[in-house]
């Protein structure tokens, strides 16, 4: 009797491990089936990897893949139809795209993937000017005119304590957000184009008074946030919640 009572034991054990191994991978396949694939490009600049990727990782909801790129990321837009992700972020610096793999990148954006541009890939692709369309911003890495345009060289500083302003209170991407300071690298005399909606604004003499915006190009939704220079940003409370929300905000989600 007492070995029949040991079998059966052994076998509710055995039923209830497996059940649970079951319904442990559905719960792991349905999260990863709705989080956001996010794509974060990175290269040619300098930035402290750990506390950047830490960042990332800390994002619930999702699944970001991290691409350290050389001078040409082109490769990761051969594919329009295969193309798996949801959102593009930008985290490079003066790198090129051939001119097919620009019509790619364009064409991805006309699907509805998002694109988050951080800090310095405000000048990611400096040979692609419709990439300033895209994000609504110019940003020469030295000066020079285009026809009857004079654009002075930028001037950057790092460690510039800053108060931001929230100019849309209401917008997904500044919810839950108030003014704030916080120490990360000024930009001054870049160009703001029309057509974008401010979020983020600051008084700082070393910096253009925009901080953060949105904006519409080629049906895609366009985030571009000044902030993000270093490992003062990534681990600031403000700073990860913004791109937290700006990520699914360009989502559309």
């Amino acid at each position: 009797m007492l070995k029949i009572k040991w079998i059966k034991f052994i076998m509710i054990g055995y039923f209830c491990f497996t059940i649970s191994g079951y319904f442990n991978s559905v719960i792991a396949q349905v999260k990863e089936e709705t989080s956001l694939k996010v794509l974060v490009i990175t290269g040619t600049h300098g930035y402290d990897k750990v506390s950047f990727n830490t960042m990332f990782n800390s994002f619930n909801g999702m699944e970001c893949t991290i691409k350290e790129m050389g001078e040409d990321p082109g490769s990761l837009f051969e594919n329009v139809d295969k193309f798996p992700y949801d959102v593009i972020v930008t985290y490079n610096f003066k790198q090129r795209l051939s001119i097919e793999h620009r019509k790619t990148f364009e064409a991805i954006l006309k699907r509805g993937v998002g694109l988050t541009v951080l800090h310095h890939a405000i000048a990611g692709f400096p040979e692609w000017l419709e990439f300033e369309n895209i994000v609504g911003a110019t940003y020469v890495l030295k000066e020079e005119t285009r026809g009857n345009k004079h654009y002075p060289r930028p001037k950057w500083k790092e460690g510039v304590d800053m108060k931001i302003k929230v100019e849309d209170l209401e917008h997904p991407i500044t919810r839950g957000i108030t003014d704030f300071t916080i120490n990360d690298e000024a930009y001054k005399n870049w160009v703001y184009h029309d057509g974008n909606h401010l979020l983020l604004s600051t008084k700082n003499e070393l910096s253009n008074r925009q901080i953060a915006w949105t904006r519409s190009s080629f049906g895609a939704r366009i985030f571009y946030i000044q902030l993000g220079h270093g490992k003062d940003a990534y681990e600031n409370e403000n700073y990860r919640k913004l791109l937290q929300q700006g990520i699914a905000w360009t989502a559309k989600k």
